[in-house]
């Protein structure tokens, strides 16, 4: 740190080199032998207090240009500063201020006589240095200053001991890139208007070592759009959801979680994959299929199965797949007539949010928020023939229905699978060109599973009708309620905002844990 602050000279008779300043060194050359003095403060006043030939001439109140000499052979300690203008000597001896030293230096190789001027002048002085804003890579600095006889214009922080500076003309400052849990020396010191300097002020301060899953997906964005195959859905990205969420799109994004168990290995029951960051809560959708052992048997159970053998896309782990109706029909004809209400679906309040739920556990129950989900659905057109922003704006957005339900769990919409794909197809409907294109659409798009699974959403005005993801890979619709319609189901829900980030690159053998 560079500081103007009070600076003093001392001198003796003799061929020398005197050096004397905040660094508190005094070295004294006489007859070729050198000798070093590695003193304090106090130590160095004893060592010159004998010397002669020095006057030291201190102005008597502020900028008033006159000086009287000091009977004292101390230099000043405070208010005052090294006048290089004044100071000088009478047989050709040299003053001057050494910046990198830190000290005043005299040059001379005779007896000589110098005078030391010495300025009234009141240095800022830092009165507190406030931590804020603590998070796992960042600290807030804010400085509390007092002027001295001119206000501060700069300032100068350290996050290394004061090894090495920042400056800025702002009294807040913040670090980032910082490392979690690790303990941080700051170091902060400020200069007024003419380069004068005031005392450094240090402090200690740790990051943060906890980090909420929320804020760590959106870390592993870093500001780039696709990076680790996140995107941020602003208004600006092109064909996007514009709800400032943050959604893993593309074949197979490193978004695994592990819910439900905490054993070493993470059991393939208990893989999840993270949808995306929508306010401050993650939305989960289960990897494999939910079958029956999770699900539960009557109600909209069906005795159906997918066999794994014959879908040849299928990506889980299960050797038959259990199949679900959307709702149940309660009235004569055929097929019986079955609501498409989603709080009057049986698959809804006796499989996802009872058996299902109960299944899971109360610690893991209580990591999952209870959350609003729009369920009022949309029209044929609307969704089977529209982009996924389409879809979503008729499901969750600005055109969709006030219809709501609260609850734990729920499915995926028709626009969270469309917007799992890679951006290049985002602009094309969910439904012609997907089944024209099958097979790269799939293999671009990570929430594909390769069998038939229901959504969330109905379809309006069209008879007893629901959207499903079709094992081709498009969407389409399915009665709710036939024999040929019965499908899989993934389970969906949103975390509690609060659920920790502990550890785990998101991989499927590695999945992120949450505490």
């Amino acid at each position: 740190m560079k500081s103007k602050k009070k600076q003093i000279l001392i001198g003796v008779s003799s061929l020398f080199i005197i050096i004397l300043g905040i660094g508190l060194y005094l070295w004294f050359n006489k007859d070729n032998d050198t000798q070093v003095y590695e003193n304090n403060r106090e130590q160095v006043k004893e060592q010159i207090s004998g010397f002669n030939g020095i006057s030291m001439m201190y102005e008597t109140g502020p900028d008033t240009g006159e000086y009287s000499e000091s009977k004292s052979s101390l230099w000043p300690e405070s208010g005052y500063i090294f006048n290089d203008n004044l100071s000088g000597c009478e047989n050709g001896g040299e003053l001057s201020w050494n910046d990198e030293l830190g000290a005043v230096t005299l040059h001379s190789n005779k007896s000589d006589s110098c005078y030391v001027y010495f300025d009234m002048y009141i240095i800022p002085v830092i009165n507190s240095v406030i931590t804020s804003n603590i998070e796992t890579d960042s600290i807030t600095l804010t400085v509390n200053v007092t002027n001295g006889n001119n206000p501060v214009t700069t300032y100068y922080y350290s996050n290394n001991n004061g090894s090495s500076y920042v400056s800025s003309n702002s009294n807040t400052y913040t670090f980032s890139g910082l490392d979690m849990g690790t303990v941080y020396n700051f170091s902060v010191y400020v200069e007024d208007s003419e380069g004068y300097a005031s005392e450094a002020y240090t402090l200690s301060e740790t990051t943060d070592d906890i980090v909420l899953l929320a804020d760590w997906v959106i870390s592993q964005y870093g500001g780039v759009q696709g990076n680790n195959g996140i995107y941020y859905h602003t208004s600006s990205l092109a064909n996007s959801a514009a709800d400032n969420s943050y959604r893993y799109s593309g074949a197979n994004p490193n978004n695994y979680v592990c819910f439900g168990s905490d054993a070493t290995s993470c059991p393939s029951d208990s893989l999840y994959r993270i949808i995306g960051v929508f306010g401050n809560e993650v939305k989960l959708i289960k990897w494999d299929y939910a079958n029956s052992d999770l699900l539960g048997t009557g109600g909209a159970y069906s005795s159906g199965t997918y066999s794994a053998s014959s879908y040849g896309n299928y990506n889980g782990a299960h050797s038959t797949v259990n199949r679900y109706y959307w709702n149940i029909g309660t009235g004569g004809g055929f097929p019986p007539i079955a609501s498409t209400i989603w709080s009057e679906s049986i698959l809804n309040t006796m499989h996802l949010n009872g058996t299902y739920l109960n299944n899971i556990g109360s610690t893991w129950q209580n990591k999952i928020a209870t959350h609003s989900w729009k369920v009022g659905g949309a029209s044929w057109d609307n969704m089977y023939n529209g982009t996924p922003r389409t879809a979503y704006n008729y499901e969750v957005g600005a055109n969709s229905s006030t219809t709501t339900y609260s609850a734990k769990i729920g499915l995926m919409y028709v626009s969270d699978y469309g917007f799992a794909a890679i951006p290049d197809y985002w602009t094309s409907t969910l439904v012609d060109h997907y089944s024209n294109n099958a097979s790269t659409f799939s293999n671009n798009n990570w929430m594909y599973m390769g069998m038939r699974e229901w959504t969330i959403s109905r379809i309006e005005s069209y008879g007893q009708t629901a959207f499903a993801v079709y094992d081709a890979g498009y969407i389409s619709f399915n009665d709710v309620y036939d024999s040929m319609s019965e499908s899989a189901v993934r389970p969906s829900f949103y975390l509690e905002s609060s659920v920790i980030y502990v550890s785990g690159t998101g991989t499927q053998s590695d999945p992120f844990r949450i505490q």
